[in-house]
């Protein structure tokens, strides 16, 4: 009777060293553990690369679509960009003289100072016409405040027009296509059109002036046809 309960708890406590023994890892199974863990680690750190790059790629399209809204907005506005005269004027004009037409869209900072943001848009300031002038306020002056990509659209002719209007100079020429009438002898109401969009980071780099062959070394980002009533 003395020693049965010291028995009792020398088999509890075996009994509690076999249940600790039989809960425990091994140290097989802590390795495997560990190895499953990393596999893991490599193969979300191998899917992240992607997933940034498609969010980056969406973040991009949807700042395209912008632009191009804006862009299309501004061309069609009921405003009239120059003075005495009408926006397909204007455009039939600065395509006829130059051979194309080009224009800015962009965020800014509101004043050197500032962080204040803005969206610049207008024609280049060394767009020109034959006849019209166009108005200040449809110009961009300044380029050193961008707070972000300068979107440069290159308005061309698409050849949608009658043969007798325009001017095929062949597929090395820049531009193809160009007006070889006056507008008032245009018959049609409606100027068809081609824009080809480039994204150029702002800083000492960026030229306005440059030549539309250097330009167009480059891919455009984005290409699109639309057109303007008269």
């Amino acid at each position: 009777m003395i020693n049965q309960p010291y028995s009792h708890n020398f088999q509890y406590k075996h009994q509690q060293s076999n249940d600790a023994h039989i809960k425990a890892f091994s140290l097989i199974e802590a390795v495997l553990a560990i190895g499953i863990f990393f596999v893991t680690v490599l193969v979300l750190i191998g899917m992240l690369g992607p997933l940034l790059n498609s969010v980056n790629d969406v973040k991009t399209t949807d700042e395209v679509v912008s632009v191009v809204d804006s862009l299309d907005s501004f061309l069609q506005s009921d405003s009239p960009l120059a003075i005495e005269g009408s926006n397909f004027d204007l455009l039939y004009q600065a395509i006829q003289t130059r051979g194309y037409a080009t224009v800015y869209v962009f965020r800014s900072y509101v004043s050197k100072n500032s962080t204040d943001i803005k969206l610049t848009m207008g024609f280049s300031p060394i767009e020109t016409t034959t006849t019209l002038r166009i108005d200040r306020k449809a110009k961009i002056r300044e380029f050193k405040n961008a707070a972000g990509p300068i979107y440069r659209a290159v308005i061309t002719l698409s050849p949608f027009i009658s043969r007798e209007f325009y001017r095929d100079r062949g597929r090395s020429a820049f531009p193809r296509y160009t007006l070889s009438q006056n507008f008032e002898n245009f018959e049609s109401n409606y100027l068809s059109l081609t824009v080809d969009l480039f994204a150029e980071e702002p800083g000492p780099s960026f030229k306005d002036n440059k030549p539309l062959k250097e330009i167009y070394t480059e891919k455009s980002i984005f290409s699109f046809s639309t057109g303007i009533n008269r």
